[in-house]
């Protein structure tokens, strides 16, 4: 991901709607499975800028890993942080009660998603959880894909096979952004038919104050939904899974 890029979002990450939103989804899945825990051992792999650190350390002792120093720079003013690479983990076997990763897989520098994939199923403890999150459908790259360094967008038939074929049992597997997705797909195909270049360019400048909470406020309905439903399709992919 580019340096603009870690900027932005470290400065926008506690109002902007899109991380508020994917933080209260996240929270709403992880109280399903952990709403009385406090004392979890989690990894944040791939932390970035440390969007989800706060969030969280509600539920115990959380380290994130990046491999990158410009994320690292915002992360550590956020909580427990160290420099390294989720395709080799330098924790020791079974360490974790929760490991979690958001929109990571999808970069240009993991080489491998199936050797971080065994990575985290290594770290985590026997029945520990593994939350996924990810960037949908590979036809739907835009300008942001430029900016945040995009090798793979995925599908859930093969984010579902990566996940079962490095031994993790999956307890959830579903969409995220199903409201908005009519009008992502329709500025998709606008980015793509102008001539515009978008090279380093991003789809997260803040909006108006009124729009943001609007956004915001389809997200939140997303996150109490996710909790009974699967939803059939959005612009993200969410997997939750238990290590056999």
């Amino acid at each position: 991901m580019l340096k603009s890029h870690y900027r932005e979002i470290a400065e926008n990450q506690d109002k902007f709607w899109w991380y508020l939103g994917m933080v209260a989804i996240n929270r709403s899945l992880l109280n399903k499975y952990f709403s009385k825990r406090r004392d979890l051992k989690i990894l944040d792999a791939g932390c970035g800028p440390g969007v989800m650190l706060p969030t969280l350390a509600k539920y115990g002792d959380v380290v994130g890993v990046d491999m990158s120093d410009d994320a690292l720079q915002f992360a550590k003013k956020r909580g427990k942080v160290v420099k390294g690479n989720i395709m080799s983990l330098k924790f020791k076997d079974e360490t974790f009660d929760l490991v979690i990763c958001m929109d990571v897989l999808y970069h240009t520098w993991v080489d491998d998603e199936t050797k971080a994939l065994k990575e985290f199923n290594r770290v985590l403890k026997k029945g520990g959880l593994l939350f996924i999150r990810e960037p949908a459908y590979n036809w739907l790259r835009g300008k942001e894909d430029v900016g945040s360094l995009t090798q793979r967008r995925f599908s859930k038939r093969r984010l579902e096979s990566l996940v079962k074929k490095s031994s993790f049992k999956i307890s959830k597997m579903t969409y995220a952004n199903f409201f908005l997705f009519p009008i992502v797909l329709v500025l998709r195909i606008r980015s793509s038919l102008s001539p515009e270049k978008t090279q380093g360019s991003s789809d997260f400048s803040l909006p108006p104050r009124l729009v943001n909470e609007f956004l915001l406020t389809l997200l939140r309905i997303e996150s109490f939904l996710m909790k009974y439903i699967t939803l059939p399709f959005g612009s993200s992919l969410i997997c939750v899974a238990r290590k056999i």
